[in-house]
């Protein structure tokens, strides 16, 4: 497509609404980069507003904090720009959008709201007609609507209203510590890795199910905030091949996959659009085995991967042997996996936020 041609000497000033680590998580990570990506090129000025709570914990008093700094940071970034993108989840974005896109309407400012995950046709689509209103209204009079998934694209075109744009994850390319391009050649598929939150709807159970019919030598470290789990109960029950391993900070996810053969992601989380995890594991050559669940495949297939039917313990145990006996088969699906990554590159996708805000402006 041809956009519209801006002077090199033009500055657009843009004000950045969304959330930055910590929390360390997919949505603050893409938002971070973002961010970085942006002020990185002179001809975009930034102003941010972090809605992050940071290390205030979730409740009533905290919302509360957190809505009041923002909504001030609003009044006062709005008039000083030219575009005001917001960025949230589907009930920050139902919740904040509204005052976000009255504020730009009153001076007079171009709006691009992003929706973090893939469940928001679905949240849509399954609520009545009031909030549908609402959300039309609110939501997609944004000059741009920013979808992670062409599965909402789908559910959400014909509503007559914004401009809706497919805007994948993406990710920063990580460098080997060892300065190589590829990964080692090991002998075959024994290291197995998990990055996310413990939650059920994200394979927990099927991956701690697993742990007794696991081939010999395969283990499984899992990644992230326990959450719904309890270390004591992942030792008892993964019988030291399922195994908590710990948290990660940002620099640390890109320098330890580099240890592992696999990832592995056996979710069924009602909110799954491209889970960040899928790009970071393609972008340090990893083939992922993952589900059949909502967007997924459309970011894996069995080029780079191999999907599972959710909630399936037998299903997810026969695609690690796959792996691991098939030396072949692991070995195509890497080079795959290396192959897919360009398609989460960061600098892709942040070329075309700087297109969009060009284009409105």
């Amino acid at each position: 497509a041809a956009f519209r041609v801006v002077d090199p000497k033009f500055l657009i000033r843009i004000l950045l609404i969304g959330p930055l680590p910590p929390p360390m998580g997919g949505d603050t990570r893409h938002f971070l980069t973002l961010l970085e990506d942006l002020r990185k090129n002179k001809r975009f000025h930034v102003r941010l507003v972090n809605t992050s709570r940071g290390a205030l914990r979730e409740g009533l008093i905290s919302n509360l904090q957190v809505a009041m700094r923002t909504l001030w940071a609003v009044l006062r970034g709005v008039p000083q720009v030219d575009v005001v993108s917001f960025h949230a989840s589907d009930r920050g974005m139902t919740q904040f959008a509204p005052l976000v896109l009255s504020i730009a309407k009153v001076f007079r400012k171009r709006t691009i709201f992003r929706l973090f995950g893939g469940s928001f046709g679905d949240f849509y689509l399954q609520h009545g007609v009031f909030l549908r209103w609402f959300i039309r209204l609110f939501v997609f009079h944004s000059d741009v609507v920013l979808l992670q998934t062409k599965r909402m694209i789908r559910q959400l075109t014909g509503l007559g209203c914004s401009r809706l744009v497919w805007f994948s994850t993406y990710i920063l390319n990580p460098l080997r510590p060892d300065g190589l391009t590829e990964p080692a050649s090991d002998s075959s598929c024994v290291h197995f890795v998990f990055l996310g939150h413990l939650w059920r709807t994200k394979g927990i159970e099927i991956m701690l199910e697993s742990a007794t019919q696991l081939p010999n030598g395969v283990t499984i470290d899992l990644y992230g905030p326990l959450d719904e789990y309890y270390l004591e109960d992942i030792e008892r029950r993964g019988v030291g091949r399922v195994r908590y391993a710990g948290f990660l900070s940002h620099t640390e996810i890109d320098k330890k996959l580099w240890d592992y053969d696999c990832l592995v992601l056996p979710t069924f989380h009602p909110g799954e659009g491209y889970p960040g995890v899928l790009a970071e594991a393609f972008a340090h050559g990893l083939p992922v085995i993952t589900t059949n669940w909502m967007a997924i495949p459309e970011c894996v297939d069995e080029s780079c991967g191999i999907l599972v039917e959710p909630n399936n313990t037998p299903s997810f145990i026969n695609a690690v042997r796959q792996v691991h006996e098939n030396r072949d088969l692991w070995h195509s699906l890497r080079a795959g996996a290396q192959k897919r990554a360009q398609a989460f590159d960061h600098f892709k996708w942040a070329r075309r936020f700087e297109e969009l805000c060009e284009e409105i402006c």
